[in-house]
């Protein structure tokens, strides 16, 4: 969220999603009540509470509380029933509590005849009623809850959190035996699991990709020599690269790492045509030169961004990419000149003209028709998919507490403590009304004005039917209920900490919890649906990229079109072009909806493309080594992406192997090599008729 929310944008929203992503439920399941009841004290007393701890409700001092001031407090549906007039309802409702075997009532029948504070308590929550380690039955099992808050400032930092979720983790494995089975749920669960095996498996790939990279460049080289070098290059890029960003932002997101160190592997090319070219600097400065200054150019663009992640990802790279390019041009000649290789002779790749238009024919249907079938997905449930065992503990849960559907949050503004109480019983009337379930502190700790206003219902209620129901009271102590008086109010006192805490971002806002609500807007009331809002924070993003595609293009080719002509702008950026519309119409024909990190890896493909074509167009027959190693290399490295468990860099993988390759291939078809020599001829001819008319 910090990569697409800007730090003036929607800040309750990032608020909220912190608070809401630091909760974690412990689910004990067993046989036996008591063996659930058991092992879930013994989980919790092994944790670090001063990190992971219980939201421990004053259960005592609340009942307390509710019992001195009952004669205010009444349910929704009651007060509804009231407000009609519907005291026969009431009385019946009474009945029904008064002689249920299961709840016994709360409080004095002498002080509360028609139980409405026992109607008041079980109608406080709109879920089943869970208690820490109480266990609850379904289904003949037992089940004993744990739910956990994570300290703010651990919530935070992902390290620090994952540890203490591995520790949970730990002790879920060594108390699941004896028929106990311990499930676990929450944002840091899957965080966890996500992470770390996304970890593994970048650490794998990384390390097939370093065995790749070093066996190939041994290969052709037949020396290690080369790797010195182009490490210490690429580790300066990525250290300015991190300097300069740290300046210029406060703080630097993990996705601006994946992004651009991912693009800096563009200096891994700088370097091999540099050993390629036997040290010759000057062989290949132009073409070091024009692909640095198209590539700085594509990202300059997204400066202007309001995006930013994209800003982040643009001072970055082009931090990185300079400082590379320096340390080639100016230091590789003091230091590598003497770095002379006898390279392999690799066979020229070139496919013959015969297939050309076939093959551009098949371009061309596959892009039309996966314009036709494009679609987009920014969906952000869609980006994460996570495993089985975490899937059924949140069904679980789910069943075990009520709780389903998308939850809304209605953010409430108020002057005071009292005016956020009457705002939101403004809104829970007409909640209800549409028979919409919701959680607030209203709902706890009624406003003065609704407690005044209950208690003249109660007051006509007993009027009306006290002495009809209330014939098993003594005389005297109907009169007495008849002639009380009301001076006295419940305030959220200490005893509602829990409640506040919960519900109150600051003195002047509240929040509602608001299940299954589909609308956007609710009196002027911010509703915020993270699903619904984060997915839109994601589509305003993409189409930023998406409309930054067309100006990125029309800039490089300007670019191009002045450093060589008109013509040889068009050719050298033809195959980035086509590269990337290929890699859409793919995407449309297999029905993958395109979504904000397709559109980031598009943007590589643009980098890494472009840089092929300038140095076959530069020199084709020496550059060809160097361009097809190059390829390689990064090909190689994002297409083992492709089997990451992780879907969102698994897509990525594809993608970018995807577009990477096509662009060397259309540079093979779109570049030739007789256009190249006409081009080189032409300008032979140029500096020649400018000698002689010097002369």
């Amino acid at each position: 969220m910090s990569a697409v929310f800007s730090s003036s944008e929607n800040n309750v929203l990032i608020d909220l999603s912190g608070r809401f992503s630091s909760k974690i439920n412990v689910i004990v399941e067993s046989d036996n009540p008591q063996k659930a009841e058991e092992t879930a004290k013994i989980l919790y007393n092994k944790i670090d509470r001063t990190k992971i701890y219980t939201s421990d409700v004053n259960v005592n001092g609340v009942i307390s509380d509710y019992e001195k001031f009952h004669s205010n407090l009444l349910s929704d549906n009651t007060r509804i029933l009231l407000e009609k007039k519907m005291y026969s309802d009431v009385a019946q409702g009474a009945l029904e509590r008064l002689y249920n075997p299961i709840m016994p009532p709360i409080g004095s029948v002498e002080n509360d005849p028609f139980l409405l504070l026992t109607d008041y308590v079980i109608n406080l929550s709109s879920s089943k009623q869970i208690v820490d380690f109480v266990p609850t039955e379904i289904n003949g099992k037992y089940y004993s809850f744990v739910m956990l808050n994570v300290d703010s400032d651990i919530a935070l930092s992902p390290t620090i959190l994952n540890d203490e979720v591995e520790k949970l983790v730990g002790l879920q494995k060594s108390l699941s035996y004896d028929g106990v089975k311990i499930y676990l749920t929450g944002t840091p669960i899957h965080s966890y699991f996500a992470s770390s095996h996304s970890i593994f498996e970048i650490n794998l790939i990384s390390i097939l990709s370093i065995i790749f990279v070093v066996s190939l460049v041994f290969w052709y080289f037949r020396s290690l020599k080369p790797l010195l070098p182009i490490l210490l290059s690429i580790g300066m890029g990525v250290f300015s690269g991190y300097c300069v960003t740290a300046l210029v932002f406060r703080d630097i997101h993990i996705l601006t790492f994946v992004f651009s160190t991912t693009l800096i592997g563009i200096c891994v090319d700088y370097s091999l045509h540099y050993f390629v070219s036997k040290c010759n600097i000057d062989a290949i400065r132009k073409s070091l030169t024009v692909g640095l200054l198209t590539t700085v150019s594509a990202f300059v663009v997204l400066l202007f961004a309001d995006f930013i992640l994209l800003r982040q990802i643009s001072v970055f790279t082009i931090t990185g990419l300079v400082v590379v390019y320096l340390c080639v041009v100016l230091f590789y000649p003091m230091f590598c000149k003497k770095f002379i290789f006898e390279n392999r002779n690799i066979p020229a790749v070139n496919i013959p003209e015969k297939y050309f238009k076939p093959i551009i024919g098949v371009i061309c249907l596959i892009v039309v028709f996966g314009f036709f079938r494009i679609s987009f997905d920014d969906n952000i449930k869609n980006m994460y998919v996570p495993p089985k065992n975490l899937m059924k503990a949140e069904k679980l849960f789910a069943e075990l507490t009520g709780v389903s559907g998308d939850i809304s949050i209605f953010v409430v503004r108020g002057k005071n403590i009292q005016d956020l109480l009457r705002k939101e019983e403004i809104i829970s009337e007409k909640l209800v009304d549409k028979n919409i379930e919701y959680q607030a502190l209203s709902k706890y700790v009624p406003s003065i004005e609704r407690q005044k206003s209950n208690w003249n219902l109660r007051k006509r209620l007993y009027e009306e039917k006290l002495n009809d129901f209330a014939s098993f009271l003594p005389n005297e102590s109907r009169i007495r209920l008849l002639k009380e008086q009301n001076n006295q109010f419940m305030y959220p006192n200490n005893n509602f900490d829990v409640f506040k805490r919960n519900f109150l971002i600051d003195e002047n806002t509240s929040i509602m919890l608001v299940y299954n609500y589909d609308g956007e807007s609710f009196d002027d009331v911010e509703v915020i649906n993270f699903q619904r809002d984060i997915s839109a924070q994601l589509k305003k993003c993409r189409r930023i990229c998406l409309g930054l595609l067309v100006p990125i293009f029309a800039f490089l080719y300007l670019i191009l079109a002045k450093i060589y002509n008109y013509r040889a702008g068009v050719t050298i950026i033809l195959p980035s072009i086509t590269a990337v519309a290929f890699v859409f119409g793919i995407l449309g024909i297999f029905n993958c909806g395109v979504n904000l990190f397709h559109l980031l890896a598009v943007f590589l493909i643009i980098g890494f493309g472009l840089d092929y074509s300038v140095f076959r167009y530069n020199n084709a027959q020496k550059a060809c080594d160097a361009v097809l190693l190059s390829c390689l290399t990064s090909v190689f490295s994002f297409a083992l992406l492709a089997f990451a468990g992780f879907k969102l860099i698994s897509s990525l993988g594809i993608v970018l192997a995807l577009g990477l390759l096509s662009s060397y291939i259309f540079s093979l078809i779109l570049i030739k090599d007789s256009e190249i020599k006409k081009s080189d001829m032409k300008k032979h001819l140029i500096s020649d008729a400018e000698s002689d008319f010097d002369v």
